[in-house]
């Protein structure tokens, strides 16, 4: 036990006192948002914490085969110290270090879809006793994981306030982040993690920059209030109640696509409105209202000389966001106009919001 002890006190001999320098480079030079910190100053960090605690034997030596002072043919080689390659060390002392993490790591670990467990509070709890950096990075297991499940409320509430600088991968976290906003149309903060993950394109793989800059060329043109907003959330809706989520967050998004189709359908009833009258001013002259031509403004107490048949459509005095109601025939129409005006695999988002609309009616009619 004694020999044990001696041996881990030499491993870790060379720890440094604080924070881990990960982001130190030459000033001189122009930096990226952020760097990976490498094996051996996460060993260092981790060594400096377990010569502060007073862990017991078992503990200082399964921590000294996760991260062997040498690293070789005989003990890691470089495809054992990557980013991704640290995480998953780092996970496992968390298993070391505190055994009820190890369903938590398992979890992380499998690709198969499961119901999410709770949000896993103490992963926050700056009193666990465990270290910051090993806590820190078992959030981002924990928010990769609910990712890659399609869970992105969840995993942004994990990811949300992790900095580059805490975790083993830092490209991991910034393409986590990028990829929930992106799902949950938050176009400002996804071109900012986006940003920030491509400042630093040589460590970043392949697969995470090519993704990367489909998502931003993606994400950028994305309007507010545009027939793509809509059809993105109603992906969203549609996701939402397949992983069972079907409460007020969902009924809100589709108050918003009911709202901004509403809106939509306006706009494209003004423009027809004056087409019209363009055409009229066209086919009358200036001045012209619906064919009578009046050259100067009626004397009081004169009638006009109006010959219309003096039949009002009730419907004109109506609310108009009840406009849902159009005849068959009229509804078509707005249907037909809005699918002229953009591409043709919005009609399915179209349609489908005539179809909620036809359910509301048959369900509120008597």
């Amino acid at each position: 036990m004694m020999i044990c002890r001696i041996t881990i006190s030499a491993l870790f001999s060379f720890a440094i006192l604080g924070n881990p320098a990960w982001l130190a480079a030459d000033d001189l030079e122009k930096q990226a948002d952020w760097h990976a910190p490498d094996y051996v100053e996460l060993q260092k960090a981790l060594a400096t914490w377990a010569q502060e605690s007073d862990l017991a034997e078992p503990q200082l030596s399964q921590l000294a085969e996760l991260w062997p002072e040498k690293l070789g043919p005989e003990n890691l080689g470089p495809e054992d110290t990557t980013p991704g390659a640290n995480l998953i060390r780092l996970a496992n002392t968390a298993v070391v270090l505190d055994p009820t993490t190890a369903a938590l790591v398992e979890l992380t670990s499998s690709v198969d879809y499961q119901p999410a467990p709770s949000q896993q509070a103490w992963l926050k709890d700056s009193k666990s006793k465990l270290p910051a950096l090993v806590r820190d990075n078992l959030r981002l297991q924990y928010g990769r994981w609910l990712a890659e499940q399609h869970l992105f409320d969840e995993a942004i509430e994990q990811l949300a306030d992790l900095q580059e600088d805490q975790v083993a991968d830092p490209a991991m976290l910034l393409f986590q982040k990028a990829m929930c906003q992106h799902h949950l149309l938050k176009k400002e903060d996804c071109i900012e993690s986006l940003g920030k993950l491509l400042s630093n394109e040589t460590e970043v793989s392949v697969r995470y920059l090519t993704v990367s800059k489909l998502m931003l060329s993606d994400i950028t043109p994305l309007e507010e209030d545009s027939l793509d907003e809509v059809a993105r959330l109603m992906r969203d809706i549609q996701r939402r109640l397949d992983k069972g989520r079907a409460g007020k967050t969902v009924r809100k998004e589709e108050e918003d696509v009911v709202a901004k189709l509403d809106k939509m359908i306006k706009k494209l009833e003004e423009q027809q409105q004056q087409q019209q009258q363009q055409q009229q001013q066209q086919q009358f002259g200036p001045g012209s209202g619906n064919g009578n031509q009046a050259a100067k403004p009626l004397e009081d107490s004169k009638p006009g000389g109006g010959k219309g048949p003096g039949n009002v459509d009730p419907r004109k005095f109506e609310d108009k966001s009840n406009w849902g109601n159009l005849p068959p025939k009229e509804r078509q129409a707005a249907l037909q106009q809005i699918s002229n005006e953009y591409p043709s695999h919005y009609r399915r988002v179209i349609e489908e919001y005539f179809r909620k609309l036809a359910r509301e009616d048959a369900t509120t009619t008597p």
